[in-house]
Formats: C-alpha cells, structure tokens, sequence
C-alpha cells in the first residue's frame, strides 16, 4: 500500500495544468511528491532517497540531453526506477542515454490518469524493489560462513544458498541468478568440479562465477586463475570490501 514513505521525484520543463494534475493524483494516493525541471543542479538537489522518477517529456524536450546523460550515470550507480510519460520521438531520445530494459514503464499521451496510477503502484511496491534486485546464489558446505556472507549481502541483494554443488545445480534450474559466489575447497565435489558442472548445463553456462578461497599461496592463486572465473575472493575479506567488489562488477558487466 503506497504511503508518504515513498517519495516520487516528477521531472517537467513547465508546472502545465497535466504536470499539477499528475502532482495531485500521487498526493492523493499519499505519495510524497517532489517536483524538478530538468536543470542537473535542481535534479542533483532533489533526488536524493526517490522511490521513482517520473520523467515529463514536451516539445523541448531535446534540449534536456544533458539530463539524459545525469539519468544514465544514476541509473548505473542507483538502479533508479524510471517511468516516462511521452511520444515516440522522445521515447527513442530516452533510449539513446537509457536502455529501454531500463525502463519501468512508457506511458503515452493523452494521459490515462488511472492507468498511469496502477503503473505507479506497480514500481513503488515492496515485491517489485525486491525483485529488481541482482540475485547471487552462495555456494559452501560451511553453514556459519554461508549464513554470514547472507547476512552481509542480504539487505542489497537477492540471495540463494547451497551447501554443494549438486544442490547448486539443482537450485539454478528452476531460479535466475545473476553470479555464484562458490567456494573452492569442498569435499566429494570442490569448486573446479562445480564449475564445470555448471558451465555444461544450458541454464548456468553463461552465468558468471567468483570463487572463494581460504588459501592465498602463489599456487592456489594460480590454480584458481586458471579457471578463469569473473573474480576470485579470500575468504577473509571484510564486509565493506566484498561489498563494494560485487557493487563495481555488477556495474561493469551493465
């Protein structure tokens, strides 16, 4: 249920008698609304803690490239949520700076108020933040550590566990992860065995793999580079460090 906990930033050129309307429906649906031109100045001051952006598009609205190019910086950085109300024209302007994967919602004019309220509540609904959420499956057969790296990670992503690698497999064939955190040292089947297990298999193949070590000698860094995984951790990392490893990959692979 929407309430003033979620806060909505409408970005317009102009305050029209549509923008206010627009600005009335969510008040009154007990949305916290915040209204911007495009100016990056005014944007950078008044986006902070958005649930949702909502861009306004007009006539003008190619001269606002340069904050096309501020939404694509944030939407690498914070996964904002986008909605565009518009045209064709400036939905493809959208596009240029924006994959259209990106982007929650498109909502034509002339504006349908009630259907662009359902989309509103679609996109500022708990389930839907939740699942926009990357999603990384933790493989290792210790349950103290598998449960920290849950705890760390569980406020920012999507996390499944495994506690071996047949149960890896077994879990990546009915649910979507986006990387495996697998450990490498592990009985009957270790990490190299898991991943080749998961590289033949059609839905895991393509999926990208960071190993966990304990051990951190020159040879068994160089057995797990062999292997060619997207990364490989100690398992004595720290929480803000493996943080902030996951946040610049998932970045770079965007």
């Amino acid at each position: 249920m929407p309430n003033m906990f979620k806060k909505i930033l409408l970005v317009r050129n102009e305050e029209t008698f549509m923008v206010n309307a627009i600005k009335n429906l969510l008040k009154n649906n007990n949305y916290e609304v915040v209204d911007s031109t495009y100016s990056v100045g005014e944007l950078n001051g008044k986006i902070t803690g958005a649930n949702l952006v909502i861009l306004y598009t007009d006539e003008d609205f190619e001269e606002h490239r340069d904050a096309m190019v501020y939404f694509k910086d944030k939407n690498m950085d914070d996964n904002i949520v986008i909605i565009v109300i518009g045209d064709k024209d400036a939905f493809e302007l959208v596009h240029q700076y924006i994959p259209k994967e990106d982007i929650a919602f498109e909502v034509t004019r002339p504006l349908d108020m009630a259907d662009l309220m359902e989309k509103v509540s679609i996109v500022t609904d708990d389930e839907f933040e939740l699942q926009r959420r990357k999603c990384i499956l933790i493989v290792d057969d210790d349950p103290t550590f598998i449960q920290m790296i849950r705890e760390w990670l569980k406020d920012t992503y999507r996390i499944g566990m495994a506690n071996s690698g047949t149960q890896a497999v077994a879990w990546l064939a009915n649910n979507k992860a986006d990387l495996v955190l697998l450990d490498y040292d592990m009985p009957v089947l270790d990490g190299p065995k898991v991943l080749q297990m998961l590289q033949s298999e059609s839905f895991s193949s393509s999926i990208p793999v960071m190993f966990l070590t304990g051990k951190s000698d020159r040879k068994s860094v160089t057995d797990v580079i062999a292997l060619k995984p997207a990364d490989y951790l100690l398992k004595s990392i720290s929480r803000d460090k493996l943080l902030a490893t996951l946040d610049s990959f998932f970045k770079q692979r965007k």
